[in-house]
């Protein structure tokens, strides 16, 4: 944003890396059954729908992610 801006940069388009990971990773996981999903419609929108996904029970028995921070010994920029 600090150069002369591009109309094509500032207009949102299709959101690539959110369709990606649901076609990937999400509706996969929702196959296997580790991920509930439902629909809403969205106002004004004709096609539009947002997608929720929330994990099952089943999700927690098969993955685990056991993540560790480093201790802050200084200040990090």
């Amino acid at each position: 944003m600090c150069t002369i801006p591009i109309n094509s940069v500032l207009d949102p388009g299709w959101n690539l890396a959110s369709m990606a990971m649901e076609a990937r990773i999400l509706r996969t996981l929702y196959w296997f059954g580790l991920l509930d999903h439902r629909r809403e419609p969205i106002d004004g929108q004709r096609f539009g729908e947002r997608h929720f996904y929330r994990r099952t029970a089943l999700f927690d028995r098969f993955l685990f992610f056991d993540v560790r921070t480093e201790a802050l010994a200084m200040i990090r920029h």
